[in-house]
């Protein structure tokens, strides 16, 4: 199609299968992370060489820090010359198990850095850019911004932070002919689990997580990926914005919450 498109978080999960999606649809993509190697790495070579489909710029920055988002920006741009249509905002991350009383300022500080002010810079750094393209943005929250999570509370209040700052967002930049949008996803088969916790515990509650889904299964970054292409399109989607989107499997209908969530 060719859009130019930014993708943080981009180099596992959700963010790959975004960035990659993009790509196959002929756009230019600047997939960030924090690891260069491993960027290019998870990038089919036929697209860092603009062989097939779209072209893939690999940029390393760590957008938990105010100089990684300002960098992030400007860079990308740079790598796409000088256009931007759609800003991803997907890297995140997150403690589970861990208990309210446990949370320290470390702690606290740590998720909103990561899950929301890192959102806020960004935005804030594309804002002249997407005003110029009539572009859009899309963040990437959490069911846990909706609803709480047993001992994750940090990371339940900063995703819920994601879907206020998308709507204000949205209200804010709307005169200027930007959107801003929302997928929460349920849960979601990558590497954040094996972090959160350890691989052979994720491995386990992915097994065991499909019965708190109405749909009989837990998801996939392809599930997410594609609500966010629908979301990115301006012809399809030009008259939404504000709205955070579930993408969750029936999950928020009232269903329990999938047994060992709190770490236990």
């Amino acid at each position: 199609m060719g859009r130019s498109v930014i993708v943080t978080g981009a180099s596992s999960g959700i963010g790959l299968e975004i960035a990659l999606s993009f790509l196959r649809q002929g756009d230019a993509v600047v997939v960030v992370g924090r690891t260069l190697s491993k960027l290019q790495g998870a990038v089919p070579p036929e697209f860092q060489d603009g062989r097939s489909g779209g072209r893939a710029f690999c940029l390393a920055k760590d957008v938990s820090t105010v100089e990684g988002c300002k960098e992030c920006i400007a860079e990308s741009v740079q790598l796409l010359g000088g256009r931007l249509d759609v800003l991803v905002n997907n890297a995140g991350a997150g403690k589970l198990g861990l208990a309210l009383a446990d949370i320290t300022v470390e702690d606290w500080e740590w998720h909103m850095n990561v899950n929301v002010r890192s959102i806020l810079l960004l935005t804030q750094a594309a804002i002249p850019f997407l005003v110029s393209t009539k572009g859009n943005i899309v963040n990437i929250s959490s069911i846990a911004g909706q609803r709480p999570v047993p001992a994750a509370a940090a990371y339940s209040v900063s995703k819920a932070g994601v879907d206020m700052l998308t709507r204000c967002s949205a209200l804010e930049l709307a005169p200027q002919g930007v959107r801003v949008n929302a997928v929460n996803p349920a849960t979601i088969v990558t590497g954040f689990h094996a972090t959160a916790w350890t691989p052979d515990k994720a491995q386990a509650f992915y097994e065991g997580a499909g019965e708190a889904h109405p749909i009989g299964r837990v998801g996939y970054p392809k599930d997410v990926a594609e609500m966010v292409l629908f979301l990115a399109d301006n012809d399809k989607a030009g008259f939404i914005t504000g709205q955070t989107y579930l993408v969750d499997g029936g999950r928020l209908l009232g269903m329990a919450t999938p047994k060992g969530i709190d770490g236990k």
